[in-house]
């Protein structure tokens, strides 16, 4: 992966340069989302990319610590530290004005449905992939809404709203969600 910019500022010609870039990525579940669903590390998973209160990763193995009091990077971070310019390049090109700190990535992550305890206010989901099915659905007070986020980004407030991915029937789905983590900004009020 390279790190000039890879994107073209049109919406599908990106889709599928964000699927080419995430197929190059081995993808695994950290604890808390293979407690949330098993899936093999043969067909996908889920993982954070972006920090972490969790100093470690297994006995004997540390994170690298971040700029942040008591944050470590996530092994993804390690692994690809590249994804980072490429995050905040598809980013400022579609979502401009959208603020995140942390990226959730997945392959073929079938979420049950769930609120996301750590997101602060809105996340921006993105899809990317050939592939049947797989719609996004987020149940909000009054209706519930199906969502292909390959077609445009998706706001909504995953704290707030109960969300969950539906079955994908063939192809690999991929997703992206940016959003901001609460457990970094406390950690900023604890620094200051």
């Amino acid at each position: 992966m390279s790190n000039s910019n890879p994107f073209t500022g049109d919406w599908h010609s990106d889709n599928y340069i964000m699927c080419d870039i995430l197929s190059q990525v081995n993808f695994y579940s950290g604890t808390e989302r293979k407690n949330m669903l098993k899936v093999s590390p043969k067909i996908g998973g889920s993982m954070l990319y972006g920090t972490t209160w969790k100093s470690y990763l297994a006995p004997g193995r540390t994170r690298t610590p971040s700029p942040y009091k008591n944050l470590y990077y996530t092994k993804v971070v390690d692994d690809y530290p590249e994804l980072d310019y490429i995050f905040k390049q598809f980013a400022m090109i579609h979502f401009p004005l959208f603020e995140f700190d942390q990226v959730q990535m997945n392959k073929n992550f079938e979420c049950p449905p769930h609120k996301d305890s750590s997101n602060i206010g809105q996340s921006v989901l993105c899809c990317f992939g050939e592939y049947k099915n797989g719609e996004t659905m987020v149940e909000y007070e009054d209706h519930t809404m199906c969502y292909d986020a390959r077609e445009k980004p998706v706001m909504f407030d995953g704290s707030k709203y109960l969300h969950w991915v539906e079955k994908v029937n063939e192809g690999d789905r991929y997703s992206l969600v940016f959003f901001k983590n609460n457990k970094k900004k406390r950690v900023e009020k604890k620094s200051n």
